[in-house]
């Protein structure tokens, strides 16, 4: 009996091995997935590599400025639109992924800009050093300063995808065909900041974010998951540019102030006359 009973346990084995080998050998059959790109550039640690040379860093854009627009994200940075062209630590994302011409002709309206331009990787050199962040700053600093801009107006898009509680995060990949009764999620924010071309000082920066959600399942091809980033990522630039206005405005203003002998603090007539 025990023997038979031994017997009977090894065939179950069996047959659930069998069972399971056959799943893995058709699922490549009938699941798709969708590699999600990279992520954003980490521009906070490319400002300065320490913070006494944080602190350091003084403006000298004159105003009316030139500004230089440039999206950056991570290094090898890829999406089914558009590949990154690395530059150090960084890609260099061309303009025509998300940006639209209006984009650009909106921001020459903007208060004491004297021009826009767009920094593209052909004028950016390789960094000195690709593991060291501050090193992409040169070279995107050194691109920005062959085109005669003051300011480079650097920006960055962060999306996420969320299937549930499941998160793939970036370089990560999303089932296509999951079952409808799943919620599927796009975030993505997009930061920008006016750093100073002669000096890297930060100016001051803007963000703002975008999300979709849908059933899963409306996620058929890569293309209908792409076409859902592309989307929420051109609303969160959109988004961008409007709080990047306001921002700008006031950095213009304080700048202008600064640099405006007219606007310097005269001595009162009250005040006591040299002792010597």
């Amino acid at each position: 009996m025990l023997t038979s009973h031994r017997a009977s346990i090894t065939r179950i084995k069996l047959v659930r091995l069998g069972v399971a080998s056959l799943l893995l050998a058709t699922a490549p059959a009938c699941t798709s997935y969708y590699r999600t790109p990279g992520g954003p550039a980490p521009i906070g640690e490319m400002t300065a590599p320490t913070i006494a040379e944080k602190l350091k860093a003084q403006p000298e854009s004159p105003i009316p400025a030139t500004i230089a627009l440039v999206r950056v994200q991570e290094g090898y940075y890829s999406s089914r639109s558009v590949a990154g062209v690395r530059r150090g630590g960084v890609s260099i994302v061309t303009a025509d992924d998300l940006e639209l011409p209006e984009d650009t002709q909106q921001i020459a309206k903007w208060p004491e800009i004297r021009a826009i331009t767009r920094l593209t990787a052909v004028l950016v050199p390789q960094a000195r050093n690709d593991s060291e962040p501050f090193s992409s700053m040169l070279a995107l600093r050194e691109g920005a300063a062959s085109l005669h801009a003051d300011i480079l107006a650097l920006y960055t898009i962060d999306t996420t995808f969320r299937v549930d509680d499941f998160s793939p995060g970036a370089l990560g990949l999303v089932t296509l065909g999951l079952a409808p009764t799943k919620s599927a999620v796009v975030n993505s924010t997009a930061s920008l900041a006016f750093i100073d071309v002669r000096t890297g000082f930060v100016y001051g920066t803007a963000e703002a974010s975008a999300r979709d959600d849908q059933a899963a399942n409306s996620w058929t091809s890569e293309d209908a998951i792409d076409q859902c980033r592309r989307r929420v990522e051109r609303e969160s630039l959109v988004k961008l540019f409007a709080q990047a206005q306001s921002a700008w405005a006031e950095i213009a203003a304080a700048r202008k102030a600064q640099i405006d002998p007219r606007n310097a603090v005269r001595p009162s007539s009250n005040a006591a006359p040299d002792a010597s």
